[in-house]
């Protein structure tokens, strides 16, 4: 397989893929045995509500013309009926491998992606690279990589990498706090070295974060990247990469070992509860 691969790469072909990514590599940070269940497992984990939703409008911003060929909206039929279940029945034989969305749902998508458009003047995203899939080898560790960028944007001779988040709260200080504690920073270094070595056309990209509140009236906030955030991303997917290579090499994959439990100073200070 080419280092570039071109868009028309499927979700499912990529996951299938078996380099890694940041979400499978992010677990090894509690436990190889994490990491390993992780990897074995990723077929097998819930779809829930939250990640349904966060592909739809993932689709609804970065690839629209597509959203039709893969979501419908169910009809308003009363499935406790007789005929409200044969409505049902015909639906889905017709609309089979499409996801169903309610009206409500379908509404909601549509308004977060008008706001995150209407926000972003400044992004040209009809000029973008969407969901482009990247493949390389990590060179310290000769490990097979992989990243599925959300979108690679022409800004003004420069290129934006563009990662979308939905959340509850897209304040600043409520999204550094949650990248630190989702690994965001790793993304990025992660996705920033696929590009440098699987697109090296691309010079000094920019990473910026476009996050989008699920909640009227879906205020977007683009946060831009400093060397800092990626400097810490950097060193800290260094430090899961090489934890990833030593369990490689021995092919063991242990759960937290052996450790010695400490008083933490917060339960010394003599207070009772």
């Amino acid at each position: 397989m080419s280092e570039h691969v071109m868009n028309r790469m499927t979700e499912e072909e990529y996951r299938k893929n078996p380099a890694v990514n940041k979400s499978t590599l992010w677990e090894i940070r509690k436990s190889p045995a994490h990491y390993k269940w992780a990897v074995e497992h990723q077929d097998e984990q819930e779809d829930t509500q939250a990640l349904r939703m966060g592909r739809a409008i993932h689709m609804s911003v970065l690839q629209p013309e597509e959203v039709m060929e893969h979501y419908v909206v169910a009809p308003g039929a009363d499935r406790r009926t007789k005929e409200g279940k044969k409505i049902w029945e015909e639906f889905l034989a017709e609309n089979e491998g499409c996801e169903v969305l309610s009206q409500d749902e379908f509404d909601m998508i549509k308004e977060i992606s008008k706001s995150v458009v209407k926000e972003t003047p400044m992004i040209p995203w009809w000029a973008a690279e969407t969901e482009v899939p990247l493949f390389w080898d990590d060179p310290r560790t000769g490990i097979r990589c992989k990243c599925r960028v959300d979108a690679i944007v022409p800004l003004r001779g420069q290129t934006i990498v563009i990662d979308l988040k939905t959340t509850t709260d897209a304040s600043s200080t409520a999204f550094v706090r949650d990248a630190l504690r989702f690994g965001y920073h790793v993304q990025s270094a992660h996705y920033l070295n696929g590009i440098k070595a699987a697109r090296p056309e691309l010079k000094n990209p920019e990473w910026w974060f476009v996050a989008v509140e699920k909640k009227p009236p879906y205020a977007v906030n683009v946060l831009k990247a400093d060397e800092g955030f990626i400097d810490a991303g950097q060193f800290k997917l260094m430090e899961l990469m090489d934890k990833l290579d030593d369990c490689m090499r021995i092919d063991q994959y242990p759960g937290y070992g052996t450790n010695t439990i400490v008083m933490p100073a917060w339960a010394t200070g003599g207070e009772e509860e």
